[in-house]
């Protein structure tokens, strides 16, 4: 890695950003997210706070439920010796300790001159190519000239995005997986004027941090329409769509039909409300519009009519299921 990096901003701090920003904190850096107002870098800073607290929950009851788990799906009662070996063995690696370390290590923000330092700059807003960009011209003008700029896009144009700024061959796509504290991928995108010395970076960089489970694990993806995970996604998420649209199966059925008979650990429906259906009904959008990717031979309505109707999934308690 050329690019020493050490001081870290993220821009953004909803259900992504307040994710990457924790992961940063996580492993010993400090960060700071910067947000619109001082609402919302008080959300944003309740949000790491009720991921670390869930994390040192999970921990801590990690070897109970694989107790209770073995005991249930092997139908035997495990000794008090094997419980005793299975509960080192699983013994907590995140505490409340170390959750209030973490916690000391992130600082909110509305004023762009505390990333006149940074090293490393990620996007992590809507998915909108204009907010974006605009974004981009204010990191710009606000990080130092050798900063990398990062992009959290999950199917915009790099390219585009970095033709806001003066330093293309700074900025890179560095696509997180929803959610990042749990998930370890992440997309590295180069754009059309990304440096190769940008891009060793920002791998090199991803490869050395990890979430609370595994280290972090980068893959390198041509700039597309989709990237490389959400062009073959669609693929499924669009058939199971059209499935329901036609009546094949009831959305809990398809669910059950993806996660009983191909192992996934959630069914389209239920992943497509975890993500958000305005996130995917953005990256839809781009992937038509820059007609490459998954072009469906016959669209379906759905995702649209959800969209304009405001069920977006989890994060408004209305999706395709509900959640209130």
């Amino acid at each position: 890695m050329v690019l020493s990096i050490r001081k870290i901003g993220v821009v953004g701090g909803g259900v992504m950003g307040s994710q990457i920003g924790g992961i940063i904190a996580l492993n010993g850096f400090e960060v700071v997210i910067k947000e619109i107002s001082k609402e919302m870098t008080d959300k944003t800073y309740s949000l790491i706070n009720e991921n670390f607290s869930n994390l040192v929950t999970f921990h801590k009851n990690r070897a109970a439920k694989e107790i209770k788990r073995i005991e249930k799906n092997d139908q035997i009662t495990l000794t008090e010796d094997q419980k005793i070996k299975l509960s080192a063995k699983l013994k907590p690696e995140f505490s409340t300790s170390m959750k209030e370390e973490a916690l000391s290590r992130v600082t909110t923000t509305t004023d762009w001159n505390e990333f006149n330092d940074k090293d490393l700059a990620i996007e992590a807003v809507v998915e909108d190519i204009e907010v974006k960009k605009r974004i981009f011209n204010d990191l710009d003008t606000n990080t130092p000239k050798h900063a990398i700029l990062a992009t959290n896009t999950s199917s915009l144009s790099i390219t585009e995005i970095a033709s806001a700024t003066s330093k293309p061959g700074k900025v890179v796509g560095m696509h997180f997986f929803n959610p990042p504290i749990t998930l370890p991928l992440v997309e590295i995108i180069p754009g059309l004027e990304t440096s190769e010395e940008t891009l060793e970076d920002i791998v090199a960089f991803t490869a050395s941090i990890r979430n609370h489970r595994v280290k972090m694990q980068p893959i390198k993806v041509k700039e597309v329409p989709g990237f490389l995970v959400n062009r073959i996604l669609f693929a499924m998420l669009n058939e199971a769509f059209a499935a329901y649209e036609e009546g094949s199966a009831s959305l809990g059925d398809i669910d059950l039909a993806m996660k009983q008979g191909t192992g996934m650990p959630m069914g389209p429906f239920e992943l497509a409300d975890l993500i958000g259906v305005d996130v995917l009904y953005h990256i839809q959008e781009e992937m038509r519009k820059m007609n490459g990717g998954n072009v469906m031979q016959r669209p379906v309505q759905i995702l649209r009519k959800m969209y304009h109707a405001g069920k977006l999934g989890k994060k408004t308690g209305k999706g395709f299921y509900n959640y209130e």
